[in-house]
């Protein structure tokens, strides 16, 4: 091809017609198919006839395309080339002086020594390119004749290969052939073809398909006669575009397909065949040993008639190996359930061990089979008509229901007998079951759990339809029988009766219902509220027995002995006493001096001491008084951690005492389920210590069950505390365990009565308290004697008067959440702040931390945004971005406040916002997709440089297509705005659409090139200007743009053209003075048209582009901004004349 390129134009030449020819057909006949960057040669050559010749010389065909601009020569590839210019200025002097290969290898650029035309010349792999004189001529020159030679060449011998190639006869397709070797557990069929032939196989209803992926023969009865026995032929399709092979397997074989170096092989699995072995079967001595008389039936029988077991126990040997062997056999594939009778028993007769669970309700009698067997209902229809009226068989996930109609109310017993299980509705069923009892446990978090033992657990399976139509969740097991003897209730759930396994029927909507190892456990979010008393296992009942047996801890006399008399004092004597002391009762002497203080309350001075005794005589850290006395100094000074780690001492860990005090630290850490396990176990360690320390204890044993909701407990702790001594414990505080256990018991009335006076207790912690219980109450119950108002300031002074402690961070949870149903959300985020920044580890700060990123998410998110005025969003955000939310929401909220931004008009803090979230929170594709909201919003800032540099710094290879548009069409305008009109245009090239033509007129328009912009105007109008509709606001705008661009280029003859169109349509709109001015014929007033023409020139386009922008891609577009008043700048009228002055440029 021939191109002929000026600065101002493009013509081509039709004098290598035949060198276009040669190159066409060498390419058509594939000569060469690399795709990879190419390597290409250049040279530079003086020729003869006065111009200058750059030859290049490509590894494989690359397309070339060359223009001038200001003196400098550009050659683009449509491919890397890698091509050494360095010599080039040397080879020509009189037309280079310099010569550039582009970094990325797609083009090289020449500085031209003077004005030269340039003539591009393709000739297969090779290109040509002329610099002739601005004065050149008459006929561009040619290819040089050896490169037309060459090319010629090239092509007589792929017309020789081609008709070579015809005259070949077509080789036949590959045959496929097939052999098999038959396996003890299956059959393989090995099938030969072609490498790299990918086989696929599908089995579906014992047909099995085989598709392989490249068209060949196969003989159907050389296959047929080949097949296993067991294996059918069900056809052949031999296609163009593959083979497919169909067979037909007996039922439940598998099959699997894998390619080795034997070629492509399919195996065909039979399914393992295993006898269900019966407990008679597992007794049957082997065949050497004679077989002992009553074997077999002292084997079935059950354990409730005994048999001489002395003769069993020998034969049974040989047995049993052989049952440990028979789980190495493959799994037994699921069959029938055999069932049969025999009196008034009814037997299921699994293929394997299965587990189960029976349980009896309203005279139907429900079992669970943990099975994949099948029962067929037809088998129980007629059986035991007089005990069994109707009987049904459901499937509900993995289980299989078999639920019995009994007549009457026959005694139910369910057993097992090996793989079998037996139902007896008789008098005598079998041998007796084992009860499971509940128990309280604690789970990994610390909550309470019951936990049921329960062995051979199988599997927790939740039926929608149990007693009473109610959800219940069944928990299967195998042999032997392990019942529920009598129904259990908890406060969340209740344990069914049942003749095997477990039944739980929950009563709250969150019990969760798990498998632990051999056992049941029932679970709640927060523990359940569980008052039973569990005992222990005999062995540790007994350990447990001796250690209380054992002298107390704390002796109750002897601490109130210590407080008589003097304390400072008996102190002095016993400081006298260690003074005297000798080494071998120093550290006796030391300990009665700790006691003492300990006993008065002096914390502090008792550390001191008991310090120098632990650190001196190694032989008092074990000593069991020592350590306790540790932990109580310590949980006396609030130091918690300390006093658990003190407590835990081996020597004094497993006391039922130090568990006392340890239960009086969890209830300081707010772990109440386990402090009150603690207490409970306990407690009559408790009537033996002094009143003020029962005082202390009781009293946080009681809320301790306050808490955790056992009423009965709390009742007990509470009346012990108003029994006591007056004056031993404070009245208010047992004021407000009596208001708070009314609170818990459902007695509003009588809670809020007790709360009301305590509110101006002498005791500050308590009428904090009692204000924030009654708070709570009151909305809990929708009470109106305390308003939100009074609430809100009531519980605005206790978090000011009243820090530490779980009071202050419950009273700034009510309060927070009090602010957010008022809306006074600058509050209520402060609020969670503060709790952040004080109770940092406290879980209810995490709840309160979530809550308020819920509701900072849903004030910012959707419609909330629009509720709140713009610039009272605008700071709640940025004061308390701290609660963003973490992820994909938390952005798309940052967005939406960027657009709000963008409609105030505060671009620079839009950008601000997008530019945190593009280099801190984002990666990949959404980091892109970010920065081109950015560089939208840097455009209308008047910042293209910006728009660039976060368009650069987040460019991707790998990016959707649309994304990769719009960040072009962003780059190119904002390259057009920084006045790079050619780099802008470039970017462009190979691009289509009505976008690309948009902002390709607007890049001429911005550039000054005035024909080329209103050219493009003009073909954005296309036909337009036919027809009777009238013009829309931005065709008339477009109409403008082109009359005006030329006007500046003093094209007369365009502009003729653009007034015969469009003068009808545009005299019919608001612009028809205007542009009659502008397109008129009168040249005696030529300098206004063009004053005013510039002034036209500088309106801008950008918010003509960021519209067609976002209406073409609303996902990566950023907010407009509200239109702005009109300002000045408009097209002078033609009475104006030459007096109208040139509005001023506006912002773009």
């Amino acid at each position: 091809m021939s191109r002929w390129v000026e600065y101002h134009g493009l013509r081509l030449s039709r004098s290598l017609a035949f060198g276009i020819g040669l190159a066409a057909l060498a390419l058509a006949a594939g000569l060469d198919t690399r795709a990879l960057a190419a390597g290409a040669k250049l040279r530079g050559e003086a020729m003869p006839a006065g111009f200058g010749r750059l030859s290049l010389t490509f590894d494989e065909p690359i397309q070339t395309r060359i223009r001038v601009s200001s003196g400098v020569l550009i050659v683009a590839f449509g491919g890397q080339v890698q091509v050494d210019a360095a010599r080039i200025a040397r080879e020509l002097p009189n037309y280079i002086s310099i010569a550039r290969v582009d970094p990325d290898g797609r083009g090289m650029r020449f500085a031209l020594t003077q004005a030269y035309k340039a003539n591009l010349i393709e000739a297969g792999d090779k290109a040509f390119i002329d610099l002739l004189p601005q004065t050149w001529t008459g006929v561009m020159p040619g290819p040089p004749p050896e490169a037309i030679a060459e090319l010629t060449e090239r092509l007589r011998l792929a017309e020789a290969r081609a008709r070579e190639a015809a005259r070949q006869p077509v080789a036949p397709p590959a045959v496929l052939t097939m052999r098999v070797a038959s396996l003890p557990t299956l059959e393989r069929l090995i099938f030969k073809a072609p490498a790299e032939t990918k086989l696929t196989s599908d089995l579906s209803d014992g047909t099995l398909k085989l598709v392989f992926d490249r068209p060949m023969n196969a003989e159907a009865g050389a296959i047929r006669s080949a097949l296993p026995a067991d294996i059918g032929f069900a056809g052949l399709d031999a296609g163009k575009e593959a083979l497919s092979l169909a067979l037909t397997l007996p039922k439940d074989w598998q099959a699997r397909s894998f390619n080795d170096e034997t070629g492509l092989v399919v195996d065909l699995l039979r399914p393992v065949k295993q006898e269900a072995l019966s407990l008679a079967d597992l007794s049957k001595p082997s065949p050497q040993p004679a077989p002992a008389p009553g074997t077999t039936p002292a084997a079935t029988e059950p354990p409730a008639k005994p048999a001489a077991t002395a003769p069993v126990v020998k034969p049974a040997e040989p047995v049993t190996q052989a049952a440990v062997a028979t789980p190495a056999a493959p799994e037994v594939p699921p069959g029938p359930v055999a069932i049969t009778v025999e009196g008034k028993r009814l037997d299921f007769r699994f293929t394997r061990p299965t587990g189960a669970a029976a349980f009896l309700d309203a005279g139907v009698m429900t079992l669970v089979f943990d099975t994949r067997d099948t029962i067929d209902p037809a088998k129980l229809v007629g059986l035991m008509p007089k005990l069994i009226e109707d009987s049904t068989v459901t499937r509900e996930g993995k289980v299989t229901l078999v639920r019995l109609r009994l007549a009457g109310q026959p005694l139910t017993r369910i057993f097992d007998n090996g793989p079998a299980w037996s139902l007896d509705l008789g008098e005598d069923a079998g041998r007796p079951a084992a009860p499971v009892e509940p128990q309280r446990s604690m789970d990994d978090r610390g909550q309470t759990i019951v936990a049921v033992p329960l062995a051979g657990l199988t599997g927790i399976h939740w039926l929608e339809s149990g007693p009473a139509g109610l959800p219940i969740a069944v928990a299967t097991a195998t042999g032997p029988t392990r019942l529920t003897p009598k129904p259990y209730q908890f406060v969340e759930f209740g344990l069914l009766q049942t003749a095997q396994g477990l039944a739980i029927q929950p009563h709250a909507d969150d019990v969760a219902v798990r498998a632990g190892t051999e056992q049941v456990r029932v679970g709640r979010n927060g523990g359940l509220n569980v008052s039973l008393d569990i005992g222990e296992p005999s062995g540790k009942a007994e350990e447990t027995a001796g250690k209380q047996d054992a002298a107390p801890l704390l002796d109750g006399d002897a601490w109130a002995k210590l407080r008589i008399g003097n304390p400072r004092d008996r102190a002095r004597a016993l400081l006298l006493d260690v003074t005297d002391a000798s080494r071998s009762r120093k550290s006796e002497a030391r300990l009665a001096l700790a006691r003492f203080y300990a006993a008065n309350g002096l914390m502090p001075e008792a550390a001191g001491p008991l310090n120098a005794l632990l650190a001196d005589d190694a032989s008092m850290r074990g000593n069991r008084e020592a350590l306790f006395l540790k932990g109580v100094i310590a949980a006396g000074m609030h130091r918690d951690q300390q006093a658990l780690t003190a407590f835990d001492a081996g020597p004094i860990k497993d006391d039922a005492e130090t568990g006392l005090w340890r239960a009086l630290i969890e209830q300081r850490l707010n772990r109440n389920a386990q402090a009150l396990v603690g207490f409970r176990r306990a407690e009559a360690v408790l009537d033996h210590y002094p009143a003020d320390l029962q005082g202390e204890f009781r009293e946080a044993m009681a809320r301790a069950a306050l808490t955790q909701q056992d009423i009965g407990v709390a009742e007990r702790q509470i009346q012990a505390l108003a029994d006591m001594p007056r004056g031993s414990f404070d009245q208010e505080h047992l004021a407000l365990l009596q208001a708070r256990l009314d609170d818990v018991g459902g007695r509003p009335e009588a809670a809020m009565n007790g709360y009301k006076p305590l509110f101006e207790a002498k005791s500050r912690p308590i009428a904090a308290e009692a204000q924030l219980r009654a708070v709570k109450l009151a909305d809990t119950e929708k009470r109106t004697d305390i308003k939100p108002e009074e609430a809100i300031a009531r519980l605005e002074t206790v978090s000011v008067i009243w820090r530490g402690g779980r009071l202050e961070i419950e009273a700034l949870a009510e309060l927070g959440r009090l602010y957010a149903d008022q809306q006074r959300w600058r509050d209520a985020f402060m609020v969670a702040r503060r709790a952040n920044e004080n109770f940092t580890d406290d879980p209810l700060t995490r709840r309160m931390h979530d809550e308020t990123a819920q509701r900072f998410a849903e004030l910012f998110s959707g419609s909330g945004l629009g509720k709140l005025p713009r610039i009272e969003a605008l700071a709640l955000f940025y004061d308390f971005k701290e609660f963003l939310p973490i992820g994909r929401r938390g952005d798309e909220i940052t967005r939406l406040l960027a657009d709000r931004l963008v409609e105030l008009d505060l671009l620079d803090q839009a950008s601000e916002i997008l530019k945190y979230q593009m280099d801190r929170r984002l990666t990949g594709a959404a980091r892109s997709t970010v920065a081109a909201r950015l560089a939208m919003i840097d455009l209308m800032n008047g910042k293209p440089a910006d728009a660039i540099r976060a368009l650069n710094t987040t460019r991707l290879v790998e990016l959707p297509a649309d994304v990769k548009r719009a960040r072009l069409l962003l780059e190119a305008k904002a390259l057009s705005d920084l006045s790079r009109t050619d780099q802008a245009l470039e970017m462009l090239e190979g691009e289509r659409g009505p976008e690309i033509d948009r902002l390709r007129a607007d890049i001429y328009w911005t550039g000054r090139r005035w024909r080329e912009a209103g050219e493009a105007y003009e073909r954005l109008l296309d036909e337009s200007w036919r027809g009777d509709d009238a013009l829309g606001d931005g065709e008339r705008a477009d109409v403008m743009r082109a009359g005006v661009s030329y006007v500046m280029a003093s094209e007369s003859l365009s502009l003729d053209r653009l007034r015969s169109k469009f003068a009808p349509k545009m005299a019919r709109g608001a612009d028809a003075r205007t542009f009659a001015f502008v397109t008129g014929a009168d040249r005696t007033r030529a300098s206004d048209i063009r004053e005013m023409a510039r002034a036209t020139a500088n309106a801008d386009t950008l918010s003509e582009f960021l519209k067609a922008y976002r209406e073409r891609y609303p996902a990566y577009s950023a907010a407009m901004r509200k239109p702005q008043p009109p300002a000045a700048d408009k097209l002078p009228s033609p009475a104006d004349g030459a007096a109208a002055e040139p509005a001023a440029p506006s912002r773009s």
